[in-house]
């Protein structure tokens, strides 16, 4: 067997793990009280700034219609701002705003500490076997196209 063979499936196999043992996108979501569509919106815009509400349609495969009450709820919550392009009016965009940064932010840190909880009880050289892997593998991902 090539030593590439097995990497796929222990790959899948750790992305599995790690949905289930450490870390539950469905678990983390609910503390935001949004629905996943409205929290895929969120994240979306965080991390790839202003974009055209049909663009993050798009790209998050989200219809067009469904998008007005996801956007039009993320607005009257404070965490998304509408406004013109200026360069067409008839585009508008959309961005988040401080207040979805700072609910992603406080998101985040419950995550680590959940996740802190669940490795506390690992020994030092586990715990240096596991800081080491992950090391490991945060530097090889960007390698992966």
């Amino acid at each position: 067997m090539n030593s590439i063979d097995h990497i796929p499936n222990n790959l899948y196999i750790l992305l599995l793990s790690l949905n289930r043992r450490v870390f539950n996108p469905n678990d983390a979501l609910k503390s935001l009280n949004l629905p996943s569509s409205h929290a895929k919106v969120l994240f979306y815009l965080i991390h790839n700034g202003a974009n055209p509400i049909s663009k993050v349609a798009k790209d998050l495969s989200i219809s067009k219609p469904n998008m007005t009450p996801i956007i039009d709820k993320l607005v009257n919550e404070g965490y998304v701002e509408r406004y013109c392009d200026d360069n067409d009016r008839r585009v508008i965009l959309i961005k988040h705003t401080k207040s979805a940064c700072n609910l992603f932010k406080s998101l985040e840190e419950q995550v680590k500490i959940n996740i802190y909880n669940k490795i506390k009880n690992l020994n030092e050289d586990e715990l240096n076997m596991l800081s080491e892997s992950i090391d490991n593998i945060l530097k090889l991902i960007p390698k992966i196209t």
